[in-house]
């Protein structure tokens, strides 16, 4: 995969919005190439010309295109098809209940709990056992991230089920517990 063929193509794909794509992408745009193909896309990442974010995930570090939030943004990406809401200390971060701003993004899923540490940050995936048409009432569509939140009393119910540390949250203040 030759350096102009592949900035051509990412350039491409950022004049239609697309700033992350997965391998097998690649594959299909380089079939020809499917032996060096990983040579290739460590030499492209070294250069700086794609970012690996997870397994099988690349993003254009030069995309115009790219989000303002890379880290929120990936969380599509990264669980396409698993029901999921953000939740725990990330919501509650947002609605004012925690004093300080977590250090990765928690979100819950229907999905297996996981992990994945990005150049962009950390994405925290808990399962919950919740059926989404449970949720209706406890959570909120977000525009701008593109899944739900919990409400503040869903995130923590969530924190105190899954036994998180409850230090941080003040009761005392918190806007919005009765939601």
């Amino acid at each position: 995969m030759l350096i102009k063929t592949l900035i051509q193509q990412l350039d491409k794909w950022d004049s239609h919005g697309i700033w992350a794509f997965t391998s097998s992408t690649l594959h299909r745009l380089f079939p020809e190439q499917a032996r060096t193909r990983l040579k290739a896309l460590a030499q492209h990442q070294k250069a700086g010309l794609i970012t690996h974010v997870a397994r099988g995930l690349y993003v254009n570090p030069r995309a115009r295109s790219l989000p303002g939030d890379v880290l929120t943004a990936l969380v599509q990406f990264l669980r396409p098809w698993d029901f999921k809401y953000l939740s725990l200390e990330s919501a509650l971060s947002e609605a004012g209940v925690i004093s300080q701003i977590p250090s990765r993004l928690t979100l819950m899923t229907t999905g297996r709990t996981q992990t994945f540490a990005t150049p962009y940050g950390i994405i925290e995936f808990v399962h919950t056992a919740q059926k989404p048409e449970d949720l209706r009432h406890q959570v909120v569509w977000d525009n701008r991230k593109g899944f739900p939140v919990a409400t503040t009393k869903r995130a923590l119910g969530d924190l105190k089920h899954v036994r998180r540390n409850l230090d941080l949250v003040i009761i005392d203040d918190a806007p919005n517990v009765s939601n």
